[in-house]
């Protein structure tokens, strides 16, 4: 069971977008509760940045909510495929194979084997929140920085701004992509022309995107790689359980079914994404929005030639949505090309701006506890 309390602090956080609270939920060595934290930051760091942009756009940070909650599910184990649950004996509501009787078998069923086996599901858990702490620590201080930066700006100050920029310069692993996505995102604060602000706000938000997408490359390749081989051979070096040998090479061919099963149904998992209106099968094609259109008026037609170039180079079929779904979730071209779409069609949905949880939820989450209820 995850820890009900955190040890981050016994005070409560009553504003997630500050840097020192940021920095807290940083700080979080439980996982569980720092990725309630996280979602619930991103969301009050969008409504912020909403409040100075004044328009119908939504920031990265909406988007990042929402993903960051889907992961939450894997980060607390609720996700277990149903295969999942009969091979490690938590589902025996199904009939037994023929070869359940058999010695080798039983032996593969064995608590010490199942209990090594069982961490498969803690893996993805274990990796995807290692991804939702590190985008985080990367890009929530800098939102809540630039909140700091903007908060009483009426028109641009560049002096200030440069020297925001020169802190991300001097961070080698920040990339030039971000000096850019906050370049953009300070220049549609003071941009009065609606088009050429939405696609400011777009430039931005998937210039963040793939810094994100790219930091959590080596999460989702952990997360979808299937570790029973692995696993069964660390067990037999480490423990020499007589017949383990043996086992996997009679039960190789049922090994690689089950191994190609856990990738294809974690890689189903991972493209499921639940937003507030509807459900996100992101290995089909984005759906248009509810008025049949595939863009919002703002960005149907793109006319800065740098929103533009992002397109072309991220985007396998520009200015369309058919064929943005993600054919192979581990390479980040497929998901960039999936991205592209989603933020530019969903970027004046207003549902992305709803509270992630309840308020009674919040008021625990705040105080680094694990609320009850479904999350």
């Amino acid at each position: 069971m995850p820890p009900t309390e955190s040890v981050i602090s016994p005070v409560t956080i009553d504003n997630l977008t500050t840097p020192e609270a940021v920095q807290a939920v940083i700080d979080n060595p439980d996982p569980v509760i720092r990725n309630l934290q996280i979602t619930q930051s991103y969301h009050e760091l969008n409504l912020a940045v909403d409040r100075h942009l004044a328009d119908a756009n939504v920031s990265w940070c909406a988007f990042a909510t929402w993903a960051s909650k889907q992961a939450g599910q894997f980060i607390r184990n609720e996700e277990v495929p149903p295969k999942l649950r009969r091979f490690l004996q938590l589902d025996t509501s199904d009939s037994q194979p023929w070869y359940a009787g058999l010695t080798l078998y039983r032996l593969l069923r064995s608590k010490p084997v199942l209990r090594y086996l069982s961490c498969t599901v803690e893996d993805i858990g274990f990796h995807l929140g290692e991804g939702n702490h590190l985008v985080y620590t990367k890009l929530a201080p800098l939102f809540a920085r630039f909140l700091v930066l903007i908060r009483d700006q009426q028109e641009p100050h560049p002096a200030p701004f440069d020297a925001f920029l020169a802190t991300i310069e001097r961070d080698p692993t920040a990339g030039a992509e971000l000096q850019q996505a906050f370049t953009h995102l300070y220049a549609a604060l003071f941009d009065t022309d609606a088009r050429r602000k939405a696609e400011r706000i777009f430039m931005s938000n998937i210039l963040i995107g793939l810094h994100e997408q790219t930091r959590l490359q080596e999460a989702i390749e952990s997360a979808v790689t299937a570790p029973i081989t692995r696993k069964l051979d660390a067990l037999e070096q480490r423990w020499w359980l007589p017949g383990i040998g043996l086992l996997k090479r009679i039960f190789a061919s049922a090994i690689r079914d089950f191994e190609d099963d856990w990738q294809r149904l974690v890689t189903e998992l991972l493209l499921s994404l639940a937003l507030p209106n509807m459900h996100l099968d992101l290995s089909e094609d984005l759906p248009p929005l509810p008025n049949g259109d595939l863009y919002p008026p703002d960005l149907q037609a793109i006319v800065q030639p740098e929103a533009n170039a992002l397109i072309a180079e991220l985007d396998y079929t520009p200015h369309t949505t058919r064929g943005s779904g993600a054919r192979d979730w581990t390479r980040l071209s497929d998901r960039m090309n999936y991205v592209v779409d989603f933020f530019r069609s969903r970027q004046q949905e207003i549902t992305l701006r709803d509270d992630p949880f309840t308020p009674e939820q919040v008021q625990l989450i705040r105080a680094g506890r694990l609320p009850d209820g479904p999350l």
